[in-house]
């Protein structure tokens, strides 16, 4: 049986290099609304997969990229997890909440907001992808700040009513505990 994974342990894993990518995984090819999808399942609570991983002491000779970032290299004294099912989740995940690996311009299915005016609805999603044309601040939270406490303070600090906050606290707390 193996220990459950929160999304803060695998972005640990993967900024330190111990979870990679084997090169016989195709590419990243989730398109923004399956990602902003994921972020509402996660928000929900819905099952959204699991994730397999091979653990090995063996570094593969060809490693993929984590869709567009480079994973540092992984300390030889610790073995590494290739991924081998929940690539697709796990760069999504990564691309969304990291703030690690600064990309010149992040692909639109990173940005994604919570939209704050959506109704809480099981059926529809709360969470969308953005070009930054088109956020209202007023409407559209930033998720990718959730795990950096300081954006996430700056990001808030605009909201006074105290049901806003409580929304966006709640967005928040979906997502870590998972």
């Amino acid at each position: 049986m193996s220990e459950p994974m929160n999304i803060r342990k695998i972005m640990e894993e993967l900024i330190a290099g111990r979870m990679r990518v084997p090169n016989f995984q195709r590419g990243f090819v989730w398109d923004p609304e399956r990602v902003a999808y994921l972020m509402d399942s996660i928000y929900k609570g819905y099952p959204f997969g699991s994730i397999l991983l091979w653990r090995t002491r063996q570094e593969l000779t060809h490693e993929r990229d984590l869709g567009p970032f480079k994973l540092p290299a992984n300390d030889p004294q610790y073995p590494t997890d290739y991924i081998l099912d929940g690539q697709q989740r796990i760069t999504s995940i990564f691309g969304v909440f990291q703030t690690e690996i600064k990309l010149g311009d992040p692909p639109l299915w990173s940005k994604i907001y919570y939209d704050l005016a959506a109704s809480e609805n099981a059926q529809e999603s709360s969470f969308l992808a953005l070009e930054d044309s088109a956020v209202d601040l007023d409407r559209h939270f930033p998720v990718g700040c959730f795990f950096d406490p300081v954006a996430h303070r700056k990001a808030t600090s605009r909201y006074t009513g105290d049901e806003m906050v409580a929304r966006i606290d709640q967005s928040k707390h979906a997502s870590k505990k998972r």
